[in-house]
């Protein structure tokens, strides 16, 4: 009895199956049909669409992108950030007054979109932290968990670097230019600007006269062969003496100044502005699904093409159905 049982479920499995395949087989054949009938429609709908795609698509003015790496000077970041959020809002407004003191196009807008965003540095962070500092480790340590926390608004002003991604409809680079007109023509940070920079200058210079007074000391050490020299300038620093005991003491002074001023040589290069560019930024045409137009418009026609057919069909089941209620 039970293996009569088995032959019965396996007919019907397999009785299934047949009517399944056959199924299948009778849509095909449908479907073959149904082009047979509509392949003249279905062609020039695939033709005139790719075409009228492809107009549509050279009628308008292609997007391109650029990225800008910027170093924030003079602790500006936060103004930055801002200066640049109200641009983008007022190149989506078209704001004319707005836009024709920047020498920006009034009429088609030149800005699509411009964001900005901080080059993620743990470094920067430590750089900034006290040795001594736990919050640096929590945050470290909550990184893989809560991706955001490191671009949170508070850490902006930490952050070397940072990136201006502008969308824009032309091909001039001189856009990028008026953004960076934009953004290095606020006067308080600009009269910043001309402080830091004569103090980098008298730091540098301090820097170096204090290196050629190490290397006096040395000279005079070295010249006296005596186990202890005396070295008075007019710096108005201290008296030094120097002996066996400090000599590694001076060394290590020496190297650190040296670097010291190695790195604000570096940074002084980029002081010349308060948003300063450290790539070199070009506009590169952007490949976006929605910009396939040609693609576009063809599979669309088709979508209602066979949208309307398939709702038709419904619509003819549902009546049989009504009348046979």
């Amino acid at each position: 009895m039970e293996k009569h049982t088995e032959e019965v479920d396996l007919f019907y499995v397999l009785k299934k199956l047949k009517n399944v395949y056959l199924g299948w087989l009778a849509r095909g054949y449908h479907a073959v049909q149904f082009l047979k009938k509509y392949w003249i429609a279905l062609a020039i709908m695939i033709v005139a669409g790719h075409f009228a795609g492809k107009f549509w698509q050279q009628s308008q003015r292609p997007k391109r992108q650029a990225v800008m790496i910027v170093q924030n000077n003079f602790g500006s970041s936060s103004y930055v950030y801002d200066a640049v959020e109200i641009l983008n809002i007022k190149c989506k407004q078209i704001d004319e007054t707005f836009l024709e003191q920047l020498g920006l196009n009034t009429e088609t807008p030149e800005i699509l979109d411009i964001v900005i965003e901080p080059v993620v540095s743990v470094n920067d962070l430590l750089k900034v932290s006290e040795p001594n500092d736990r919050n640096i480790d929590t945050y470290i340590s909550r990184i893989d968990i809560e991706e955001d926390l490191m671009v949170s608004e508070i850490f902006y002003p930490q952050y070397h670097y940072h990136k201006i991604t502008v969308t824009t409809n032309t091909p001039d680079s001189r856009v990028l230019d008026k953004i960076l007109a934009y953004l290095n023509s606020n006067e308080n940070f600009n009269t910043i600007k001309e402080v830091v920079i004569a103090e980098t200058d008298l730091r540098i210079e301090r820097n170096n006269k204090t290196i050629e007074l190490i290397d006096a000391l040395f000279s005079e050490y070295s010249g006296k062969n005596e186990a202890e020299a005396v070295v008075s300038n007019d710096l108005n620093i201290p008296t030094i003496r120097i002996n066996n005991t400090n000599l590694h003491q001076l060394v290590e002074k020496k190297t650190e100044l040296i670097a010291e001023n190695e790195e604000l040589m570096t940074e002084r290069t980029k002081y010349g502005s308060i948003v300063a560019v450290v790539n070199s930024p070009r506009l590169v045409m952007t490949a976006e699904f929605l910009d396939k137009k040609g693609t576009l418009i063809p599979i669309g026609l088709l979508l209602v093409f066979f949208g309307f057919f398939w709702l038709k069909g419904l619509y003819l089941k549902g009546k049989k159905h009504a009348s046979a209620a």
